[in-house]
């Protein structure tokens, strides 16, 4: 089963609850308003015995007036709703109750997924990205560029600050494509590198795009690459014994957007190659897009893992290189100068 799939199994079991709640809510206020006012009581009785006397002379092709039973019940109800006023009450306390009145707590208007049902799948993708409260710090409305200098560097042709502006249009260019990525558009890129070294910016970027991403609804999941091959590893290798790690293996092939962090700084062997192949290689073949960090070059990438990985990241990532000074170094200087 699918992480989206278990999600909308999940929500939709909320949203019977909160239909029972609030159906229960409204049996208790009806019992009160029936106990402090026996008049709505019979007002109740009289207007279900008109419509049930309506629908039995329909059924028996008796002549039934619809207009004069409208207007009995339209007087019934005003008469209901008198009292209840008179003595305090607002006018809808009888009402169905329902958490969201735009789609009367079913998660769906006209066939779409309501507002309601998409920030309930959106929390959910939240806490299983990993990032929840990281993104709420490292998203684009708090990048900056004036961390990288607009110096020349003597080695590269941009200015580490011309360079990382660059980037960040391209990526906010990127955002607007992923969707046709996901919908099997053959000229469309959906994956990423970020190379450079430590300090740069890489994983900040990651995370801004993974906060864009998750507030469109996607399935994010955030992992170090540690983590990946651990988990992954327990998995393969019939141990289990890292708690969800089958769950988390699923997902690791599931989600819309895979973000592996730190990519290099795991322990490489044979395993973490021929996984790392099968794992990018399938979700290159499923359109599931990969979004990798890593301090190490493509010639790097080569002789730590294997050719083929070098050649489907050249083939099929976008590749963006980060370089400047150690960004948590100039934050401190700044916090630091008066």
């Amino acid at each position: 089963m699918s992480t989206e799939t278990t999600y909308q199994k999940e929500i939709k079991q909320e949203y019977e609850q909160i239909r029972f709640r609030n159906r229960q809510l409204h049996n208790t206020r009806l019992e009160e308003v029936h106990q402090a006012f026996p008049r709505i009581a019979e007002i109740d009785d009289e207007i279900r015995d008109l419509n049930i006397d309506a629908a039995i002379a329909s059924l028996h092709n008796e002549d039934v007036d619809p207009d004069t039973v409208t207007a009995q019940t339209n007087a019934l109800i005003a008469e209901k709703y008198q009292i209840l006023t008179q003595a305090g009450y607002p006018s809808d306390y009888l009402a169905p109750i329902y958490t969201c009145p735009k789609c009367k707590d079913t998660g769906y208007t006209e066939n779409e997924r309501c507002d309601c049902f998409k920030q309930k799948l959106v929390a959910r993708q939240y806490r299983q990205s990993n990032l929840s409260q990281q993104l709420s710090q490292e998203n684009f409305s708090t990048f900056r560029t004036d961390y990288y200098s607009d110096q020349p560097d003597g080695i590269h042709e941009l200015t580490p600050r011309a360079n990382i502006e660059n980037i960040y249009q391209s990526l906010k260019q990127y955002l607007n494509g992923v969707e046709a990525y996901l919908r099997g558009d053959v000229d469309k890129k959906g994956n990423i590198l970020f190379q450079g070294n430590t300090g740069v910016g890489k994983t900040f970027l990651s995370n801004c795009i993974a906060k864009e991403l998750l507030d469109q609804g996607y399935a994010v999941l955030y992992v170090s690459a540690g983590t990946l091959f651990e988990k992954a590893g327990d998995v393969i290798m019939n141990k289990r014994q890292i708690p969800d790690s089958q769950s988390f293996y699923q997902a690791l092939s599931d989600c819309d957007f895979l973000v592996i962090d730190d990519l290099g700084t795991e322990f490489t062997n044979q395993f973490t190659a021929s996984y790392l192949y099968t794992l990018l290689n399938d979700r290159l073949l499923r359109r599931r897009a990969t979004i990798i960090s890593t301090n190490l070059s493509l010639i790097e990438i080569r002789e730590h893992y294997s050719e083929r990985i070098f050649s489907r990241i050249c083939d099929s990532y976008f590749i963006y290189t980060i370089y400047g000074d150690d960004i948590r170094f100039a934050k401190r200087k700044a916090w630091q100068t008066p």
